[in-house]
């Protein structure tokens, strides 16, 4: 955060405390539950906001060294992100050109080459095909069929992000806006991945998403974990185009803390929460970052995959480093899987239900209306 914008939240947050106040919407909002049900509102998801906006692929931290690959199918299609010789980045559809398996059947690990378990079809870390077993049965193979069928990606902020068709790395950091600068302040391209985990749930990828934008229910649902270290309905909120930031206050910022804002730095009493359009999270939490990616699992609007990744400064070293990160861990996946989705499998049943038309979001949920602002505008584009 610059130090402008840090200066207008410390005064933002100063009015809050002293007059007890929270941020508000203009209004409150409501959005059809057929959004959460509905499979061919789904697949509109897919065509106008996953395919068309820039989206994470895989974090840096997966793929550090030359040769280090991992396989991906969270976005519906098997993909592989491999390091190559150059050190550059690169994303593959991981199917064979010749009769179209998975070349790489590994969830992870390191190479050079990457034969076809089917044929022995082999290709390098750019995605050239290198070798074809009795090669002289393919006398016509055109060169457009030699290799990996490549993605348009680019490495920023140590994010791997997969860049809609014509679109370029000028074209991700414009629609980043003034983001761009302040996401490389985290270095988040220096961290290591200390450890990530595949999850599925049966409700909506957009209830794990809603679960982070609002601190309304902090105090109600968390009431005996996160609740008494974190701020409810202290969650102020800017848009950056589709992108969010929503600073989480914590407890221990104090009025005291506030009146002395030119003595006192403001950022280890908050927790950074930021929407990277249109289905990851990155939240900031001071001595760490986790990065979640979130999906509808194909075509089922009733079910969701991701992953959730802990990334720190570096490895630990120690015992009590390493059990820092596994409290660190524990508290989150506890909180996430047993409170936040625990709710959102049973809100999945509530809509599913007759019960009501609509969701309400209200005033004291900006962050929450700004990401179904932003899904609405784009979902309504197919009627244009």
């Amino acid at each position: 955060m610059k130090q402008l914008e840090r200066e207008r939240f410390v005064a933002e947050v100063a009015v809050h405390l002293r007059d007890g106040v929270v941020p508000m919407a203009d209004s409150t909002m409501e959005n059809p539950v057929a959004l959460y049900t509905d499979a061919a509102h789904t697949a509109r998801e897919r065509a106008l906001v996953f395919d068309a906006q820039p989206m994470v692929i895989a974090v840096s931290a997966q793929v550090p060294n030359a040769g280090d690959f991992v396989t991906d199918e969270l976005t519906g299609e098997p993909l592989v992100i491999i390091r190559g010789e150059d050190l550059v980045v690169r994303a593959f559809y991981n199917v064979c050109r010749h009769r179209g398996t998975k070349v790489v059947c590994e969830a992870a690990g390191s190479r050079r080459r990457f034969a076809c378990p089917f044929h022995g079809w082999t290709y390098d870390t750019s995605g050239t095909l290198r070798a074809v077993p009795e090669s002289y049965a393919f006398p016509d193979l055109d060169e457009a069929r030699k290799h990996l069928t490549e993605l348009p990606v680019v490495e920023r902020h140590g994010l791997v992000w997969r860049l809609p068709s014509g679109w370029h790395e000028a074209d991700l950091i414009e629609s980043l806006g003034p983001l761009d600068s302040e996401l490389a302040a985290y270095r988040a391209d220096t961290y290591v991945l200390e450890r990530s985990e595949h999850i599925e749930q049966p409700f909506n990828w957009k209830f794990a998403i809603d679960g982070f934008l609002e601190t309304y229910h902090l105090r109600f649902l968390h009431s005996k974990t996160i609740g008494p270290f974190i701020r409810s309905n202290h969650g102020p909120t800017t848009t950056y185009g589709h992108n969010i930031r929503m600073m989480a206050v914590r407890s221990s910022y104090i009025p005291e803390v506030a009146e002395a804002a030119a003595f006192v730095d403001p950022m280890p009493h908050v927790a950074a929460v930021y929407i990277l359009f249109p289905n990851t999270v990155l939240l900031w939490q001071g001595d760490h970052l986790e990065v979640w990616r979130m999906y509808p699992d194909g075509a089922d609007p009733g079910r969701s995959i991701m992953t959730a990744s802990l990334l720190a400064p570096k490895a630990p070293d120690t015992d009590e480093e390493q059990r820092h990160w596994d409290r660190n861990w524990a508290v989150l996946m506890g909180t996430v899987l047993n409170e936040d989705f625990a709710v959102s499998r049973a809100a999945q049943a509530g809509f599913s239900s007759r019960a009501q038309t609509h969701v309400l979001y209200g005033r004291n949920e900006p962050a929450l209306q700004a990401f179904h602002r932003s899904m609405a505008s784009l979902c309504a584009s197919e009627a244009k």
